[in-house]
């Protein structure tokens, strides 16, 4: 009995091998032979084990990270190893395989071979990256959810979207955010805008934001996840929500400034020791995000005042920057100057992008002065180069369709005021003394209703960002509109 027990697991074991020599054939030439064809592109994520259905021919797949594909059966699954039968031309031979080198597993499904099932595994040890009745699968794995901000900044990108996609994640533990940073930098009317035009003021935007993150975040999950900044587009207040965070890549397009206009804001006219206060008290906030960071607070100056001059080296591999104009022969390099005179950035330069009066950071001048970690322009980079591609778990969480319905309730919002102020002005003030008082009953309920909206989304409206019916008054005369229309009721009793 053990003799022809022993018979037969030798038996496996060169099945096994020859299978596996095969496969290793297949892969020196590139191409696999029929029946092992390349599947879709999968992320990466796992599907338990389960019985097949009885007649069920149609054999389960494992996807590796080298692009391999063997086909077979599941036998066991463990939270470190797969056991799987391989089968090569209907020859059947047991192998074990290590989870770590494995992307994923199509299951074997005869109503539809084409839609592999997998279920999301778990994040790091301490934390699940996935609803707790899931099955627990490689718990060593971290979990990253990704959160893209897209969007005007203020209005798309505000801080009650964000808030809410950091409560759904609450629910998955992962240990890195990954913070898509991607507004758009354009006029009320989709009009792309160049780089130097600025927007200093949305600071106070960012710091209606930036506590989501740095604060609220280890309150709602217990911990402090990494949270990672993808730069492809920071402009205007976009630009200082980077700056928080000590870990930033950059796209190879990505961009960040838009904030020169500081020096600007008050004019030339009134007293210039009070408008310099007024700059350092912005420019207190803005260093101390940077400050937060780890950055060098002179590339906030650079970034924001006109009339600062910056300059940098390479010293030993590490950026050293320099206030004043550069020094040649220490092999430093302008990055602003003064914007007086010859140095005003003139048509030409600022249509090209080129002008440096105020400093925006592109891709190569983020590495350059050790902003950004890297260049990368896909997930894959960037999981490689935070050194978990061969191990972690993309979360499949809500942020997405949340941040999309913020926006469809902005719209929904947006027509819902149009509408009652057009009935506002079509009711009438007339009639007989019932007709007048239920007149006036209806305006001061569509003022409540237009004040109740103003008010539910009083962070894009007071920012000039939620799109008014044209005449609407603000608040404030709203509320006077609506005592004259009581008070007049009063008046008009018989």
């Amino acid at each position: 009995m053990d003799e022809a027990k022993n018979m037969k697991q030798e038996r496996n074991r060169m099945l096994a091998s020859v299978a596996a020599g095969f496969l290793a054939v297949w892969g020196l030439m590139g191409a696999a032979p029929s029946g092992v064809q390349a599947g879709p592109a999968l992320t990466s994520a796992w599907a338990p084990a389960g019985p097949r259905a009885a007649g069920d021919d149609t054999p389960d797949r494992l996807i590796f990270k080298d692009g391999r594909i063997i086909e077979g059966q599941v036998l066991e699954e463990t939270a470190t190893q797969v056991r799987f039968m391989v089968v090569v031309a209907g020859i059947k031979g047991e192998q074990t395989y290590s989870r770590s080198d494995i992307l994923a597993i199509e299951r074997g499904d005869p109503a539809d071979t084409s839609k592999p099932t997998t279920t999301p595994t778990t994040g790091g040890p301490e934390h699940p990256a996935k609803p707790k009745e899931a099955d627990e699968a490689n718990p060593d794995a971290p979990g990253v959810y990704v959160l893209n901000l897209k969007g005007k900044f203020g209005r798309d990108i505000a801080p009650t979207p964000i808030r809410d996609v950091v409560k759904d994640a609450a629910k998955y533990k992962p240990q890195y955010l990954v913070v898509v940073l991607d507004n758009a930098w354009e006029t009320q009317d989709g009009q792309e805008l160049p780089d130097f035009v600025a927007a200093f003021d949305q600071l106070f935007l960012a710091e209606d934001i930036e506590p989501i993150f740095t604060k609220e975040i280890k309150d709602i999950w217990g911990y402090q996840p990494k949270v990672v900044v993808w730069v492809k587009n920071a402009m205007g207040g976009a630009a200082f929500l980077p700056l928080n965070f000590d870990t930033i890549y950059f796209s190879s397009r990505g961009k960040m400034g838009g904030i020169g206009n500081l020096t600007e804001l008050f004019g030339n006219t009134g007293d210039a020791i009070v408008r310099e206060k007024q700059f350092s008290l912005r420019m207190g906030h803005a260093r101390g995000m940077a400050v937060r960071g780890g950055y060098d607070t002179k590339l906030v100056e650079a970034m924001a005042r006109t009339d600062y001059v910056l300059s940098y080296r390479i010293q030993n591999g590490k950026p050293v920057l320099v206030e004043g104009e550069p020094n040649p022969e220490l092999g430093e390099h302008l990055l602003t100057d003064d914007g007086e005179g010859d140095h005003k950035d003139d048509v030409k330069a600022l249509a090209r992008g080129e002008g440096n009066d105020t400093l925006t950071i592109n891709a190569k001048l983020a590495s350059d002065l050790a902003i950004s970690k890297a260049t990368v322009d896909d997930m894959d980079s960037l999981l490689y180069e935070l050194g978990i591609d061969r191990n972690h778990t993309m979360i499949d969480g809500r942020s997405d369709q949340i941040m999309d319905q913020w926006d469809r309730s902005l719209a929904s919002a947006e027509r819902g005021l149009r509408d009652l102020w057009k009935k506002f002005n079509e009711t009438q003030i007339q009639g007989d003394y019932r007709q007048r008082t239920a007149a006036r009953a209806t305006k001061m309920r569509i003022i409540r209703e237009i004040l109740s909206t103003l008010d539910r989304y009083n962070e894009v409206y007071k920012i000039g960002l939620l799109k008014l019916p044209d005449g609407l008054p603000n608040k404030p005369s709203l509320e006077v509109l609506h005592e004259q229309l009581k008070q007049d009721q009063m008046k008009d009793r018989p």
